[in-house]
């Protein structure tokens, strides 16, 4: 059995690192190791050039392009781990989608910490994949028709339940358009002509997004 076969079989859920920062002599109470950020919804986190580590502990977290139109370009769920100004400097900004409580590493004394770890290419591996599935999931969202990029951001952004997705408020035109890299006034459209067909229904003052047969498994 060779080195990827045997990296493959190794347990990831939710994600490596949490296991391998346990392992380390990292101490979360550390302040001139670790930062734990709360934020509320629509808050920046404002972070300095300097690597950083971020976990996700709980919320959501989104990762814009840093320009003008301000274009969401990767949604960080509970659990993940960004990499910021680590491996290459960047231009992105984060902003809280909901209540957010983050965990922000110094990466240099991180990655130093865990180099010594048997499982650290194992780490690296991860890392990539993870990178290469954001950048290829908003890759794809370009060869969609909009209303399918609606739907996924959507679906994306909401809670499952018995019927559908249950939307949240924040999840309006503006992000809509952010996330689709779309106008707001053509995200608007899509929602209205969701709502047409019944796609978008109203249940007790709250909107969800019915199941299709590919959220069923059918």
């Amino acid at each position: 059995m060779d080195f990827l076969e045997i990296h493959s079989l190794l347990l990831r859920e939710p994600n490596l690192l949490l296991p391998l920062l346990d392992l380390s002599n990292i101490n979360k109470n550390n302040l001139e190791f670790c930062e734990v950020k709360i934020l509320k919804n629509h808050q920046d986190l404002i972070l300095s050039d300097s690597g950083k580590l971020i976990h996700v502990v709980k919320g959501r977290l989104l990762q814009q392009i840093n320009n003008s139109k301000q274009i969401v370009n990767a949604i960080w769920m509970e659990n993940d781990f960004i990499f910021h100004n680590v491996f290459q400097p960047n231009s992105y900004e984060y902003v809280a989608f909901g209540h957010v409580e983050l965990a922000i590493y110094d990466a240099k004394a991180v990655l130093q910490e865990l180099s010594g770890q048997p499982f650290f290419p194992d780490l690296l591996i991860d890392t990539l994949k993870r990178e290469e599935s954001q950048f290829y999931r908003y890759s794809l969202m370009q060869t969609k028709s909009v209303q399918e990029r609606v739907l996924d951001s959507i679906k994306l952004l909401s809670k499952r339940g018995e019927t559908g997705f249950h939307i949240p408020k924040m999840v309006n035109y503006l992000l809509l358009s952010k996330c689709c890299q779309i106008s707001p006034h053509t995200a608007k459209k899509v929602v209205r002509e969701l709502e047409e067909t019944n796609k978008i229904v109203y249940k007790k003052g709250k909107s969800i997004l019915i199941y299709d047969a590919d959220d069923l498994g059918l």
